[in-house]
């Protein structure tokens, strides 16, 4: 079997808990697939591409709250440090709206 690029990104960046309904919602997956792509110097695909190669892959997302979520799916690596300091607003240090300590926390999750 030959290895795909949406295989090679699972695998460095997604961790899996069954225990879980918690996800990524397609917005975040595709984001920290791009960040992938960066690091790694890779082209990245569309997202409708994404969306039909994670199908493939047998990822489907569930209706949780109005919002189409991958269920049981963790940011994991260096994309997912990347993916998370490069989401986040810019802000001055007088700025109030996002706590640091919510800004270390998800930093820390994907440490």
């Amino acid at each position: 079997m030959t290895d795909t690029q949406i295989g090679s990104f699972i695998r460095d960046c997604v961790v899996f808990e069954d225990d879980t309904e918690n996800g990524l919602d397609f917005d975040t997956f595709y984001g920290l697939y791009i960040s992938w792509c960066v690091l790694g110097r890779k082209i990245p695909i569309p997202d409708s591409a994404f969306k039909t190669a994670l199908e493939l892959q047998g990822l489907k997302p569930i209706k949780v709250s109005g919002q189409r979520i991958y269920p049981g799916m963790s940011m994991v690596g260096a994309a997912a440090r990347d993916y998370v300091v490069n989401s986040v607003p810019m802000w001055s240090e007088t700025a109030t709206d996002i706590p640091v300590s919510e800004i270390r926390q998800a930093v820390a999750s994907i440490a």
